[in-house]
């Protein structure tokens, strides 16, 4: 009996970690991780010929099951206390619709034993429990827990997972261009109004969610510290490098919350992050000092979870879910100061922001410099047409 009643609540256990998943890990209709759709009632369905989103439609059955139990359990504990008519026809409806339940998900709540709700009203009531004994209703709830609990460690390795696949995808695109040699330099008058074009784009859609003004406003005063140092730094000193580290979960975390001026993102939940990255990529150097990503997180290698394969998350310590990943970047080495002040001319003031800005800023000691800016000045900068026109002005009429 022991044994049979140790089984039921292992299938419990097992279903109720699909459904906690499901509606906590990120969906992005363009990534290749293993992503699930966010939690909804038409995703739930439990004819489905697809075996996990089944089980996660029979989690969601469990789970509203055993609250409606220790609801009955609840109602009863007043009853015995207050002689309450209301109460009584409370508990009478939830029985009446614990029995039509039943009749239509007979197999999947007598494999979990939640057929017979007696036994948990009797098992909780028992006067001949003692202290040191936990009922059977107990047992439901701690099982419950601790797969919710396990679920929220599991999407927080799955964000790892999308930020660093992001991460990987558009930097090994950066690193291919750079080996082509057709990666955009960053003093051509075209790649600085694209590279505008997309901190532009960026603002307008986000500006109006709270989750991006943290991220903002540490943009803004990472480049405003790199065009104008602290006083006891040198302007124009080409070894004055500002390096900007924040959490990685600054990005992933906000992804629901941003979901777009006109709700862009309702289908894509990493667009956020994706659009995030793109942003940073246009115009920094993403310092890959202490990151090994084939490492990954904890040295376990980067890639998608499959939440039907979760053993071994038992036996992780609960740091590796919590640990942060910092990321660090720094300003491209041929982007000028004029350059940098039109970038941050069209981002948002911190002062209009309600959120502080993210991360550090750091000066980059000169030991620790991975190169030199080159073109503070704007030497190397692609005139536009009216300087252009100015300068052949002046020399068709021999003043320079």
């Amino acid at each position: 009996m022991k044994n049979e009643e140790d089984e039921c609540i292992s299938n419990f256990g097992h279903y109720c970690l699909m459904f906690y998943s499901s509606s906590l890990i990120l969906n992005s209709s363009t990534s290749s991780l293993n992503e699930e759709k966010k939690a909804d009632d038409d995703t739930y369905n439990i004819n489905t010929s697809n075996d996990k989103k089944k089980d996660q439609a029979v989690g969601k059955i469990l789970i509203e099951t055993l609250d409606r139990i220790n609801t009955i359990h609840s109602m009863q504990q007043q009853q015995q206390q207050y002689d309450n008519d209301a109460i009584y026809s409370s508990i009478a409806n939830l029985k009446q619709e614990h029995t039509i339940i039943s009749k239509q998900y007979h197999e999947i709540l007598l494999e979990c034993g939640l057929l017979d709700i007696n036994q948990f009203i009797e098992s909780s009531s028992s006067g001949i429990r003692d202290n040191e004994t936990t009922s059977l209703l107990q047992r439901y709830n701690i099982i419950r827990d601790s797969m919710r609990q396990r679920a929220h460690q599991i999407s927080s390795l799955h964000r790892q997972n999308s930020l660093f696949e992001l991460l990987s995808s558009t930097s090994s695109s950066s690193s291919s261009l750079e080996e082509e040699e057709e990666i955009p330099r960053l003093t051509q008058i075209e790649n600085i109004q694209h590279t505008l074009a997309i901190i532009q784009k960026f603002v307008s859609k986000y500006k109006g969610n709270v989750g991006s003004h943290s991220f903002l406003a540490g943009l803004y005063k990472f480049i405003d510290l790199q065009i104008n140092p602290k006083p006891d730094s040198k302007r124009l000193d080409p070894e004055y490098i500002v390096r900007w580290n924040f959490n990685g979960s600054v990005l992933t975390e906000s992804c629901r919350s941003c979901i777009g001026k006109h709700n862009e993102n309702e289908s894509d939940e990493l667009a956020y992050a994706r659009e995030a990255i793109e942003v940073l990529f246009s115009f920094l150097i993403w310092i890959k000092d202490d990151i090994d990503l084939e490492g990954g997180v904890v040295n376990m290698r980067m890639k998608p979870i499959d939440i039907h394969d979760l053993g071994h998350l038992q036996t992780m310590d609960s740091s590796t879910y919590n640990k942060e990943h910092m990321l660090s970047f720094e300003i491209n080495k041929n982007v000028s100061n004029y350059t940098l002040k039109r970038f941050l001319s069209v981002l948002p003031n911190p002062k209009r922001l309600d959120a502080r800005a993210t991360g550090s800023l750091e000066v980059v000691s000169s030991v620790n410099l991975s190169c030199q800016r080159s073109n503070i000045e704007g030497k190397e900068d692609e005139d536009s047409w009216f300087v252009m026109m100015i300068r052949y002005f002046l020399e068709y009429f021999h003043i320079i």
